[in-house]
């Protein structure tokens, strides 16, 4: 880890990793309570423990550039708009948050730096 973190907090990391949290917590919790199909507590368990994964990866990202790649963000924009596309009501709105602040990081990130800073 990159100790002179360019970003003092990586929030389009961190706000993946929260949605995607509560995501797996909401997995968990329909299988639990078995009142929903076991494949769809199974997709909201899977697809949240993987998007924890992409969001640790976006905040390390995120400390060791000061800012989420584009390549990065491309991906986390098709699924969320091919998630919109299946599911225009969904938890996929959610996404549109930390894409959103990672594109404004990501914009920043790649403006010159002025001589006199």
């Amino acid at each position: 880890m990159n100790m002179n973190s360019k970003t003092r907090f990586p929030l389009a990391g961190a706000a993946v990793v929260f949605i995607a949290t509560v995501h797996t917590i909401m997995g968990v919790a329909l299988f639990a309570a078995g009142d929903q199909d076991t494949e769809l507590s199974f997709w909201f368990t899977t697809f949240g423990v993987a998007a924890i994964g992409l969001g640790v990866a976006m905040i390390e990202l995120e400390r060791a550039r000061g800012f989420v790649p584009g390549s990065v963000l491309v991906a986390l924009a098709v699924t969320t708009v091919v998630g919109l596309a299946y599911m225009p009501v969904s938890g996929f709105l959610t996404l549109l948050v930390p894409l959103g602040v990672g594109a404004l990081g990501w914009w920043r990130g790649r403006a010159p730096v002025s001589a006199g800073a």
